[in-house]
């Protein structure tokens, strides 16, 4: 009898710990199951592009997705070895027997693998291919007018048709037999596109965004506190202004100081107005600069002074 009551106090005391102190008790998942949707066990695929599902298993925060030629028990390589939360994965594969499996964990447990074997048969007819694009990433921000685009090759393609749109209409197109291109995009939402052709038929044309940023945010202007302000408290709320661009998004970041040449540093965050620190008596000087997704930057602003005296 005193051996029960001595567990269950002790699970009594994880489950308060668990209310009062935050911490997280995971689900047990370890004898659930994921099931693979496609492609299914045996199955041949006959694309370059193989899409692949499974499905969600209750409490898991993550799956494990991997792929490997011809199989794990052998394998030559394996192929993809990834952890996310989604439920689904696009990767291109050569002709050849493959196997593939996934596993779903949270922070303590984790399920066995579930796998299926398939094969990427060769695609019969040229339409069906799909061009992989590689680079520049999807809806990637740059401050670069120039990029070089590249994707992967189609069998039996002769040349690869480029096109640059702007409001979905056509800007440029361009062709080449080559699996990159070097472009120049206008400034602003760019959507660069390739499709490959063998002379007679030819894909659909494979799709990526870009955000071409080449200006600089405007430079902050600061308000408060007002240059060479004295203040009775240390509870400091650093307040500017700046008027947004479009663009790439922007972010400020606050620098302050305790020597007039800006060498010690005190503090540094990014931030948005009202920012509020807590500082000692000192005399202290500050600025804020501005930045974007793009990677562009203003100058700093004007630097202020002041000082904590509570």
């Amino acid at each position: 009898m005193k051996r029960l009551f001595f567990y269950i106090a002790i699970i009594a005391t994880v489950a308060a710990c668990d209310e009062e102190g935050g911490l997280l008790i995971e689900t047990d998942i370890s004898n659930r199951t994921v099931t693979l949707i496609a492609p299914s066990n045996n199955s041949e695929v006959a694309t370059n592009t193989v899409f692949f599902d499974w499905s969600a298993v209750e409490d898991a925060t993550s799956y494990e997705f991997q792929i490997a030629t011809p199989n794990f028990e052998n394998p030559a390589q394996l192929l993809a070895n990834t952890q996310d939360t989604v439920t689904s994965s696009e990767v291109a594969l050569n002709i050849g027997t493959y196997e593939w499996r996934v596993k779903a964990l949270n922070s303590n447990y984790e399920t066995a693998y579930t796998t299926a074997a398939f094969q990427v048969v060769p695609v019969q007819n040229f339409p069906d291919n799909t061009v992989i694009l590689t680079d520049p990433a999807n809806n990637l921000a740059v401050n670069s007018a120039t990029q070089t685009l590249q994707w992967q090759v189609v069998d039996g393609a002769t040349l690869y048709r480029i096109q640059l749109l702007q409001n979905g209409s056509v800007v440029d197109e361009q062709t080449t037999s080559s699996t990159l291109l070097d472009v120049t995009f206008a400034e602003g939402e760019n959507t660069w596109q390739v499709r490959a052709e063998n002379g007679t038929e030819n894909t659909l044309y494979s799709a990526r965004d870009i955000l071409i940023d080449l200006t600089a945010p405007n430079t902050p202007s600061l308000t408060a506190p007002a240059d060479e302000a004295v203040l009775t408290t240390g509870q400091v709320s650093f307040e500017w202004t700046r008027t947004p661009i479009s663009g790439s998004v922007e972010t400020d970041s606050i620098y302050v100081y305790r020597d007039e040449t800006l060498t010690d540093l005190v503090l540094k965050d990014q931030a948005s107005a009202p920012y509020d620190a807590t500082l000692d008596n000192n005399t202290y000087y500050w600025q804020v600069q501005a930045f974007d997704e793009a990677g562009n930057q203003s100058t700093g602003s004007s630097v202020f002074s002041f000082t904590v005296n509570q």
